[in-house]
């Protein structure tokens, strides 16, 4: 018996041993297959592996992620590559292909236009490599980006320069800061966008998901960017600030008060986006609600749609479309043949690169039965009832010799035509080298017309006439024109309102002027029926969170200025409009986690 008992004892203490040895040997084995990469293991979830290895993150930066960022990573979310633009996705397969081939033996648009076509074929290998997609969808993709007739995109040849290392400063601000791979293959990469180099703040955080193939290619598969509120925003003054618009979930950028019925903002929506309808909204002020809403059958841009005589005015290429306050269609008008005749044209150009053929805008009157226009020719009047057409201003030619400051020198078309001052003037921009050249104001009472020598940088400022009252030009250059070219000790910047009605010009004294010397974009000023609303602002010169702007407002019945009723820390506000009884509306976004819409109180002030 007891031989038996040593003999058990035996065959367990062996077992035991036995046990012990294969617990040590496989804890070896795992030891010796670990190089740079971490395991986790929790319950009921699969094993992620962080990829560390210098070689194999560099390999997947230069060949997947470095284009994506700036590529198909302006969609800030999407489950699959068929959620992407695809003439977005032409672009990553565009830097691809030129990565690759030689572009020389690619065709250009045309003689004028020297843009590439790149074939939808080639396009579709590539997509087919990186986004696993066999067809893509281009029959809504604008024709100055895909060209049906010819199956090709329409792109520019990238730059040469050699990409940025993974671990390398690059222009787009983002840091790789994890890379994993899951039991399936899957690839998720984690990018930190910097908000500057300098203070390494995130902004935000980016994810691209790939997926690998069994010869270890890969695919993207879904992405997102997820933006971060660090409070850096700080209002100053008596506003109220709403997260949204409430019944809008649109690009704010893209909306313009046009007009005020009963204490309701009307605005419009002009979407870039061609697949976007573009509408007429009325929106509630009080509690940032939109109470009504009409699409737009149609392309416009922002500057199309008029609040005039009570009612809206919506201008298209065929035809104007007359609303009623309440957005109700009171009338459709069709434009004459001569104005449609001259939208239709093919551009002509001259042996220096001048556009022969021009077309610049048309408005019509409150009464609908006169419109004017301008073309190549100049600013021409025409009646609806008989067809009469009457030529008010010609077009500027250049005057030679005329010194050009290093600009090419060509003739000064008129740009955007508005009726003003009660449909008793037009008043027209005069078109320039990067910049306007001046404004034209023809008063069909006297049958005269006269020029003001206004120079303003940036966009088109007639364009952006909402009410009939005048123009305000906010921290101007202006040029002491009784010294010479080389002693400009003088020059200065002033702020000057030009009135319609009178057509006088009245400089305005700004006690805060702010910083100078940039370029003011449309979205810092607005004149309204009773009030203009104006930004200036005193800028840090490196991280946009130590900037300071303000808001402005003048009475237009005195022109005296009231300066520095809000202020706002970190982001810039854009003035959406001013309402009749002095309340500002705007918006400002620092990113869009970081983002309101406010107005501000009839007599508010900032309180630092």
């Amino acid at each position: 018996m007891r031989t038996l008992q040593k003999y058990i004892r035996g065959l367990l203490c062996l077992g035991l041993i036995l046990v012990m040895v294969s617990a040590i040997a496989g804890c070896a084995q795992h030891s010796e297959g670990k190089t740079d990469t971490e395991n986790v293991l929790t319950d009921n979830k699969p094993i992620i592996v962080e990829i560390t290895d210098p070689a194999e993150l560099e390999h997947l930066w230069q060949e997947y992620i470095y284009d994506a960022i700036y590529t198909i990573g302006s969609t800030w979310e999407f489950h699959s590559a068929q959620e992407i633009d695809p003439a977005v996705v032409a672009q990553f397969c565009w830097v691809k292909y030129q990565e690759e081939n030689d572009t020389a033996n690619l065709k250009t648009v045309s003689e004028e236009n020297m843009s590439l076509l790149f074939p939808l074929a080639d396009a579709l290998k590539y997509a087919e490599r990186y986004f696993n997609l066999t067809t893509l969808e281009v029959s809504k993709i604008p024709n100055h980006y895909f060209n049906p007739e010819k199956q090709a995109f329409v792109l520019g040849k990238n730059s040469e320069k050699p990409k940025p290392g993974y671990a390398e400063r690059n222009s787009w601000g983002v840091h790789p800061a994890k890379v994993t791979r899951g039991a399936d293959g899957t690839l998720t990469v984690e990018l930190e966008h910097y908000d500057t180099y300098e203070n390494r703040r995130v902004d935000s955080r980016q994810t691209f998901t790939l997926k690998e193939r069994p010869n270890g290619s890969l695919y993207f598969v879904e992405g997102r960017r997820e933006f971060i509120n660090n409070h850096l925003v700080a209002l100053t003054g008596d506003v109220k600030d709403f997260p949204a618009i409430d019944g809008f979930d649109g690009d704010l950028q893209e909306i313009y008060m046009v007009g005020e019925v009963e204490g309701k903002l009307l605005l419009s929506y002009t979407p870039n986006n061609e697949n976007q309808s573009p509408a007429l909204m009325l929106l509630n002020p009080d509690n940032m609600k939109i109470e009504k809403k009409v699409n737009l059958k149609g392309s416009i841009n922002g500057t199309e749609v008029e609040y005039k005589g009570g009612r809206l005015v919506v201008r298209f290429k065929d035809k104007v479309l007359i609303y009623r306050g309440d957005l109700e269609v009171e009338n459709e008008i069709p434009l004459p043949g001569v104005i449609t005749a001259k939208i239709d044209r093919e551009p002509q150009y001259d042996q220096n690169g001048f556009s022969e053929v021009y077309f610049g805008g048309y408005d019509i009157a409150s009464d609908l039965n006169r419109i004017v226009y301008s073309d190549e020719i100049g600013v021409k009047l025409v009646t609806l009832e008989d067809g009469k057409e009457t030529l008010l201003a010609k077009t500027v030619q250049p005057k030679l010799p005329e010194p050009s400051r290093g600009a090419p020198v060509g003739p000064s078309y008129h740009f955007s035509p508005r009726f003003v001052a009660g449909d008793r003037k037009i008043i027209t921009t005069l078109t320039g080298y990067e910049w306007t050249s001046g404004f034209t104001f023809c008063d069909l009472e006297e049958g005269t017309s006269r020029t003001y020598d206004i120079i303003t940088e940036g966009s088109f400022a007639t364009g952006a006439i909402r009410y009939d009252t005048g123009l305000l030009f906010v921290n101007e250059y202006w040029p002491d024109e009784s010294v010479g070219e080389n002693n400009r000790k003088t020059d200065q910047y002033k702020t000057f309102f030009l009135d319609f009605h009178t057509g006088k010009v009245t400089e305005i004294e700004i006690g805060q002027p702010g910083d100078t010397g940039y370029i003011r974009s449309d979205h810092q000023c607005y004149v309204g029926q009773d009030f203009a609303a104006f930004v200036t602002s005193k800028r840090s010169g490196g991280d946009r969170a130590n900037d300071r702007h303000y808001l402005n407002r003048i009475k237009l019945e005195t022109l005296e200025p009231e300066q520095e009723i809000v202020s706002i820390t970190a982001a810039e506000p854009h003035i959406l409009g001013v309402m009749a009884d002095g309340r500002i509306v705007f918006w400002y976004q620092f990113n869009l986690e970081e983002k309101g819409i406010c107005i501000t109180s009839t007599t508010s002030a900032s309180r630092e």
